[in-house]
């Protein structure tokens, strides 16, 4: 019998059918894996109510992001405790890339310092700090004092009868001038006022000697002449105020806080998310326009990458727990 040479073997068969379904295996992963992040729109939770200086940084930010991004970045504000409030919700949402937080000392160093949290500042995802809002060492007009030299020398000659006005019991102004108390060794007076608007009418008068608020809350008086600028608490001095020393110029290279913010996400974010949020932010803070629109209103931009923005938060909180021990305060709600 002869034999047919067009016919194939049944062990092609065989071997054709296990190809094919290898194909197949190799196939089926690519239909199971989720789609590619980013799919649908982020939240951004912010600490504080709408308006303000906070509420234009996070939507510049905000802004930026989501045209790198190609997805909306929605603003959802979340008031309460100190910014505390929002950071605890985050804490505890899933860490898939759709909740973040703009954040800031009052979450991630002071609050945790002053009061028992329900979250760990140090656990997050850390996306990375776009830069902050500097303070200004700040006195009334009415005062004879042009440096910080001679506020201190002020202060030295009146002892026991000079006050300072705070946004608030545990705020960062409040906790910058107990350190500089503790640096001149001078017996000081707070005076706590709910807010920085507050703070101002007391501040113009005379009626306390001087004030460490932020420059968005207090430039427009400066430029007026309503109060004198001693020292501004940034590394360096800023554009909107060149003439203005640094704190380290003027011999308090210690008290160098900011209102430092940050954006972070839950912990234990995958690192391809977290790679492609924190080159969206770094690209956002380097956008000339971006980067004018902030610093119109005295926000400091300078990024930071996560590991640095963690350290710094981290250094904060352990800097203000050793002052607060140190000056037997009381600051817990």
């Amino acid at each position: 019998m002869s034999k047919n040479l067009t016919q194939r073997p049944a062990s092609a068969g065989r071997r054709d059918f296990l190809a094919q379904a290898a194909l197949s295996a190799l196939a089926l992963p690519a239909f199971a894996q989720p789609a590619a992040w980013p799919s649908r729109p982020i939240k951004l939770l912010i600490g504080y109510g709408p308006g303000g200086a906070g509420d234009t940084t996070a939507r510049l930010l905000a802004e930026g992001m989501q045209k790198l991004l190609k997805q909306p970045v929605i603003m959802d504000y979340r008031p309460g405790a100190s910014g505390m409030l929002a950071a605890d919700l985050v804490a505890k949402s899933p860490a898939d890339g759709y909740t973040l937080h703009l954040t800031d000392d009052g979450a991630l160093s002071i609050g945790p310092a002053t009061r028992k949290i329900n979250y760990d500042p140090q656990a997050f995802t850390f996306i990375g700090s776009p830069g902050g809002l500097p303070l200004v060492l700040c006195t009334p007009p009415s005062l004879p004092i042009n440096t910080v030299a001679e506020l201190v020398s002020h202060i030295k000659a009146h002892p026991g009868t000079v006050s300072y006005a705070t946004s608030g019991v545990g705020s960062l102004p409040h906790l910058l001038g107990e350190q500089f108390k503790s640096l001149i060794a001078a017996d000081l007076t707070d005076v706590p006022y709910k807010g920085t608007g507050a703070l101002l009418p007391d501040l113009m008068s005379g009626r306390v000697a001087f004030a460490f608020p932020a420059t968005t809350g207090v430039l427009s008086h400066v430029k007026a002449g309503s109060v004198r600028a001693l020292a501004i608490t940034s590394p360096k001095r800023i554009a909107l105020m060149p003439n203005v020393p640094t704190m380290a110029e003027a011999g308090y290279p210690q008290i160098n806080s900011i209102y430092r913010s940050a954006i972070v996400a839950p912990p234990g974010l995958p690192a391809a998310i977290e790679a492609q949020l924190t080159a969206a932010l770094q690209q956002v803070t380097q956008d000339p326009a971006t980067i004018t629109l902030l610093e119109t209103g005295g926000f400091n931009v300078a990024y930071q990458p996560p590991a640095a923005t963690k350290l710094v938060f981290k250094n904060e909180l352990q800097k203000w727990k050793a002052l607060i021990v140190a000056n037997g305060l009381h600051l817990s709600e």
